[in-house]
């Protein structure tokens, strides 16, 4: 008897868990990588930017996946590229979190705004100091992300690197702002 019982809290957690989040069909069947069941869906009147409970979009999902093909289509079938969930994350937001730089780069030149600031006043710019990720913080650079964006308690990027023990990061930004002509901070 403890034995079905357990079994069945599992069970029963993961279903909720799993409905928690109120994800659409076409949300669900973006996180199973379907492209054909996507397509069949959206050409049935599938919402595209429809949200779940976390204000997610599927293209959210695609990002966070690092899909460049189901993020591709999204767009080109009108999903916003600049649409915030309930904390003001976007979907380049969501390839910067995963590392996904091939993802973040195809959202850039999607028109995804690399200098998108979430609720609490980060930029990708210093997720990407903070988690020492230097690819993608090139990646934004290159697109136009300031090296010198503050967060509201006065953190640059280069600050974030070297608080978090990213020295060669933070000897880059220091770098790369010096070749600007602008301040380290």
């Amino acid at each position: 008897m403890l034995k079905w019982f357990r079994v069945s809290a599992v069970v029963w957690c993961a279903a909720m868990l799993v409905a928690c989040d109120n994800n659409t069909p076409l949300m669900e069947q973006v996180l199973k990588q379907d492209t054909d069941k996507v397509v069949t869906m959206l050409k049935e009147g599938a919402e595209i930017d429809a949200r779940n409970n976390f204000g997610w979009t599927a293209l959210m999902h695609a990002a966070r996946l690092g899909n460049n093909d189901m993020v591709r289509l999204l767009v080109a079938q009108g999903a916003d590229v600049s649409a915030e969930d309930s904390s003001g994350w976007t979907a380049l937001g969501r390839a910067v979190m995963k590392d996904h730089v091939e993802t973040a780069q195809l959202l850039i030149e999607l028109g995804a705004d690399p200098n998108h600031a979430e609720e609490d006043g980060w930029r990708l710019v210093h997720w990407a100091a903070q988690q020492g990720k230097q690819r993608m913080l090139k990646v934004l650079v290159d697109a136009g992300a300031d090296l010198t964006a503050k967060t509201p308690a006065g953190w640059t990027p280069h600050m974030i690197a070297q608080k978090e023990g990213h020295v060669d990061l933070g000897n880059l930004i220091a770098r790369w702002l010096r070749e600007e002509g602008l301040p380290v901070q």
